[in-house]
C-alpha cells in the first residue's frame, strides 16, 4: 500500500513539472525493480505481472492529476 501512494504521489509530481516522455522510463524502471524484488521473495508470475499492471497505473493515475493540477499552481516567475 505504501508503494502505491508513493508512486501516486511521484506521478503527481511527473504532471505537474515533467512531459508525458517521463512515464515510459519511469514506468520500466518500476516494473523492472519489482520484478527483482519479486522474484528474491519468490512471488508468482501472476503475482508479480497484477503488481505491476497496479503499480503503473498508480505511476500513470498520479500523473493525470498532476497534470490537471498545473492550472492552480502559482507561475513562475523569474
Amino acid at each position: 500500500m505504501e508503494l502505491l501512494i508513493a508512486l501516486c504521489l511521484v506521478g503527481i509530481v511527473f504532471g505537474v513539472y515533467c512531459h508525458f516522455l517521463v512515464l515510459v522510463p519511469a514506468t520500466l524502471a518500476t516494473a523492472i525493480a519489482y520484478s527483482i524484488f519479486a522474484a528474491w521473495h519468490g512471488h508468482t508470475i501472476f503475482e508479480t505481472l497484477m503488481t505491476i499492471l497496479t503499480l503503473a497505473v498508480a505511476l500513470q493515475g498520479g500523473y493525470m492529476v498532476g497534470l490537471t493540477s498545473r492550472e492552480m499552481m502559482p507561475s513562475k516567475r523569474i
